[in-house]
């Protein structure tokens, strides 16, 4: 049982204000999933990558640390340890073959790995959702394309018959944003939400005073964003991404919903 979070912009920004202002921010959810967070962000060049076994709320160095971070695309995890030891390796996000990739859910792990081949079992830790990215990532390669690998990856564990909780993740090839909602079970729980910011007809006086002034200073500034998290983490009109879906966000904000 983990939180996700996932952004992508069309300029450099950073998420101080959804990890520690927001309604109900990410910091308020890691004091439910205490294992440890991470953060990956793009710049448009390359990758950079954070990880802490601490809790978000109890880092001494998170809010200097993500005030400092800026990406266009950019995300984030807080961890509630399933399998896997708490430490750095089990931690996600994950960057492998420039992908990145985060999870909420369980998967059997052992039966996972025999769906592994060799070239694609360097793994950094002990986790299911570990082995489940790089089974994504070795469909991808064979097929050629991120969808269709989503689809493979899916369409072997269900023909083997592994069990999993959920297959929500949100990742990124820094190209787009792929935010997955896959549950089979706990449909209240294993969700994920998008928000397009600013949204057209918001209207201002409906939110709450600290997300009025950030909007108001996203407007001025000209910055837009789409956001994808596992709750709402404010008071705006939050989309849900339908179970057995993917939202896919390109690089001028469009979105794609495509079912898998």
């Amino acid at each position: 049982m983990c939180r996700l979070f996932g952004l992508y912009a069309n300029k450099l920004v950073n998420v101080y204000f959804s990890f520690f202002e927001a309604e109900r921010s990410f910091e308020d959810l890691s004091r439910k999933n205490p294992d440890g967070w991470g953060i990956a962000w793009f710049d448009g060049f390359k990758w950079g990558l954070h990880k802490e076994i601490e809790p978000l709320y109890m880092s001494s160095d998170a809010r200097k640390r993500i005030k400092n971070i800026h990406g266009i695309i950019i995300i984030s995890h807080v961890r509630y340890a399933t399998q896997g030891e708490i430490k750095k390796e089990n931690t996600h996000p994950w960057l492998y073959k420039d992908y990145v990739f985060a999870h909420n859910g369980s998967v059997d792990r052992e039966k996972l790995l025999n769906l592994l081949s060799g070239n694609y079992k360097d793994l950094e830790g002990e986790t299911d959702s570990e082995v489940f990215f790089h089974l994504i990532v070795q469909e991808t390669e064979n097929s050629g394309d991120f969808i269709e690998g989503v689809r493979r990856a899916i369409a072997r564990i269900n023909s083997n018959h592994i069990d999993y909780s959920s297959l929500n993740f949100v990742a990124s090839d820094g190209r787009k944003l792929y935010a997955l909602r896959y549950a089979k079970r706990y449909f209240d729980y294993y969700t994920l939400y998008y928000l397009k910011r600013p949204r057209e007809g918001l209207k201002i006086d409906k939110v709450s005073e600290k997300t009025a002034q950030l909007i108001r200073m996203k407007l001025a500034t000209g910055e837009k964003a789409m956001i994808v998290a596992s709750e709402k983490l404010t008071d705006e009109e939050w989309e849900e991404i339908p179970n057995k879906h993917m939202l896919i966000v390109n690089k001028d904000l469009s979105t794609e919903l495509v079912e898998i």
